[in-house]
């Protein structure tokens, strides 16, 4: 019976490990200050199965959540505990350091179109409530 269970846990852990994964941010000595297990779930009431992960980051005491990346276009900033009288401002730069985007966040959710641009790697700016960190962005077809 044993041997039997052991067999099944063995057989079943790639689908396990597979649904989701750690995530780590840490602050600028080193010090790790957060863990995060992101789930890969499908979405709703689409025909085309598709998952949805997200990287995240704590940011002025926020939750900042950007997906997806890679990215054919269309880049969602997710702020959670938005408040409205936070200040945030995003910027995209390309790698020699133009900025070809710049917009506020007005709301927890922001979406950024890059889609008229090459593919290629950008750097997305965050600046919220005079705290910054920035990202690799990565555009595809």
């Amino acid at each position: 019976m044993k041997k039997k269970l052991t067999m099944l846990l063995i057989c079943a852990m790639p689908y396990i490990a597979s649904a989701q994964s750690v995530k780590y941010s840490y602050d600028n000595a080193g010090n790790r200050i957060k863990r995060e297990i992101v789930m890969k779930t499908k979405a709703p009431y689409e025909e085309v199965s598709t998952t949805t992960e997200y990287f995240s980051e704590k940011l002025s005491e926020k939750d900042i959540r950007i997906y997806p990346n890679p990215t054919k276009g269309r880049l969602k900033i997710e702020i959670v505990g938005y408040e409205n009288s936070d200040r945030c401002t995003l910027r995209i730069l390309n790698v020699s350091g133009q900025q070809i985007l710049s917009a506020h966040a007005n709301s927890p959710c922001t979406e950024l179109d890059i889609s008229s641009k090459a593919n290629g790697v950008y750097i997305l700016y965050i600046s919220l409530n005079n705290k910054e960190t920035t990202w690799k962005i990565i555009k595809t077809n």
